[in-house]
């Protein structure tokens, strides 16, 4: 029988490099601005929506901070190019994953993890 603290999955997994990802803590994401969410050690940066419903907002919070390391505008990112992206399904009350997400509301929330490619000099 599973118990309520086993949740479902396991814990988040950084889909770039396989990390386990720590519990989500208050991120800077901006002058005077803060955000749940975390670092890897590959460095991408995770945000957290918890309730599964504002994945947009995370987007828009983590491609700023891309914009930000590449010193570009936001609209000038180019996906696969700039940046990788992942949404994973997210119980923020056990931390933990039951992997991508499949787009379907399932009342858990969301891990939206972006990774900024270094650019060839």
């Amino acid at each position: 029988m599973r118990t309520r603290e086993s949740g479902r999955g396991s814990a988040p997994q950084c889909p770039f490099c396989g990390a386990e990802l720590k519990r989500p803590g208050e991120l800077s994401v901006g002058p005077g601005e803060k955000a749940q969410g975390g670092s890897c050690t590959c460095g991408a940066v995770y945000l957290v929506d918890p309730t599964g419903k504002n994945v947009g907002e995370l987007m828009s919070l983590g491609l700023t901070l891309a914009a930000e390391k590449l010193s570009k505008d936001i609209s000038d990112l180019t996906a696969d190019e700039d940046y990788e992206d992942a949404v994973l399904s997210y119980d923020w009350r056990t931390h933990r994953s039951s992997g991508l997400s499949t787009g379907r509301l399932d009342r858990y929330g969301r891990l939206y993890i972006i990774k900024v490619k270094r650019k060839p000099r």
